[in-house]
């Protein structure tokens, strides 16, 4: 899906959102680092990393949401049935 490119675009722009109060940087989680991918493939990591997610428009930020979801579901989905083929083949 990402390149290690926009990985590298994504630790950057971590690095630059934290606040300037803050001592510990910000541990990305799975679904951050899925929320940069898809603002990376819609093209809008650049907006991000200049305005913060609060830049975003109700209508992007429901995109990215959405995708995020769907994409949550896949993988809750193939994790599930992956599990039942191990359960039967034992």
């Amino acid at each position: 899906m990402t390149n290690k490119n926009d990985n590298k675009n994504i630790n950057t722009i971590n690095k630059k959102a934290k606040p300037s109060g803050s001592k510990k940087p910000k541990i990305l989680t799975d679904n951050d680092i899925m929320k940069y991918e898809i603002a990376s493939e819609l093209g809008l990591l650049d907006k991000v990393s200049e305005r913060g997610w609060a830049g975003l428009t109700a209508k992007e930020a429901g995109r990215i949401g959405g995708i995020l979801t769907s994409r949550k579901k896949q993988k809750k989905k193939m994790m599930e049935g992956k599990n039942n083929t191990d359960e039967s083949v034992q």
